[in-house]
């Protein structure tokens, strides 16, 4: 195979090289799997991208060897790529990656970007999600049929608030649990909100959930319930995006029945999603037709003014920003 081609993607033309490099060794998968991945499940992708900035995972050397985040464009970003500049508060302009067409996202592949973590906000409300995140991951000694158990819990937590939340397999061993809301609230509030969901939730099931940030003082079989995912700039693998591990796997939205009857969390991959897709549709373009306001769900918790607070993200030309915060895997 040639080391570099010229090829054309809906209209555009990039350059794409070493299509033969495998990526996951013990599968044979290769950067050509994952360039043409991307792009078969481009239309039911691009959707949820849109407009979001984006932190993208490279393993250019393969998911067997560390990988680096990119947040900013790199050089050689084709001139066509949109990209969203954004103001730290150390003063530091990143120009955050959007993704809009087919070919960004086979550009993305070509840099071996596995993994593609979008914000919960888009550029037009940086500072306010239109998503809230909780992220249920179990710890060593705890499996993910208990994450399963945490995340039915929390589904009845959040309708007893008149809120409806949707779950997908993160492509590891946990699950992610959204709640599409309207862009209404800044990201303090939000947080603040699944900060209070998730405690309800811990008391409820104090033997097998944990809120403790710090990895040594969870307990091993407790599932982690993450809330913090929602702050500015944090992030969590997008819907149908693959992860760096064995086999392959993506993250797959899922039904709360099918959860009940029994999932494979690594059951759908870079070679069987498409599979999936083509049999039952796009689950999470249902969720995203779902906005629901936060407000009267507030109001119950006994929180009389939420939209006061600051909410922190600023584009660059706006001036200083939050300190960049991290990506959850």
């Amino acid at each position: 195979m040639q080391d570099r081609l010229r090829v054309h993607v809906a209209g555009r033309e990039l350059e794409v090289s070493h299509l033969d490099k495998v990526l996951w060794p013990g599968d044979g998968l290769t950067k050509g799997d994952l360039i043409r991945y991307l792009v078969t499940v481009g239309p039911v992708l691009l959707p949820h991208l849109r407009d979001r900035p984006l932190v993208c995972t490279r393993y250019p050397d393969g998911v067997h060897r560390p990988g680096f985040y990119q947040k900013d464009a790199p050089p050689g970003t084709p001139p066509w790529v949109r990209t969203w500049p954004y103001r730290s508060r150390e003063g530091r302009v990143i120009r955050f990656l959007l993704a809009d067409e087919p070919a960004t996202l086979a550009w993305l592949g070509q840099t071996a970007a596995v993994e593609i973590h979008p914000w919960l906000s888009r550029i037009d409300r940086p500072g306010h999600p239109d998503w809230l995140a909780f992220d249920l991951d179990p710890g060593p000694r705890a499996t993910f049929a208990q994450a399963v158990e945490v995340g039915l819990v929390l589904r009845r937590v959040l309708a007893e608030l008149g809120l409806e939340g949707f779950p997908k397999t993160s492509g590891a061993t946990g699950l992610h649990v959204f709640v599409p809301i309207v862009p209404e609230h800044p990201y303090p509030v939000v947080t603040g909100f699944a900060r209070r969901v998730a405690r309800i939730v811990e008391g409820l099931l104090p033997a097998l959930v944990t809120t403790v940030r710090a990895v040594a003082r969870r307990p091993p079989g407790a599932v982690y319930l993450d809330f913090l995912q929602n702050g500015p700039g944090k992030t969590l693998v997008t819907v149908y995006g693959p992860r760096p591990r064995p086999g392959a796997p993506v993250s797959m939205p899922v039904t709360w029945e099918e959860l009940e009857r029994g999932v494979d969390p690594g059951g759908w991959t870079l070679q069987t999603a498409p599979g999936r897709l083509a049999a039952v549709g796009d689950l999470w373009a249902r969720a995203e037709a779902r906005r629901q306001s936060l407000t009267p769900a507030l109001r119950r918790l006994g929180d009389p003014g939420p939209r006061q607070r600051a909410g922190p993200a600023l584009p660059a030309r706006g001036g200083p920003g939050p300190r960049e915060a991290g990506t959850r895997r």
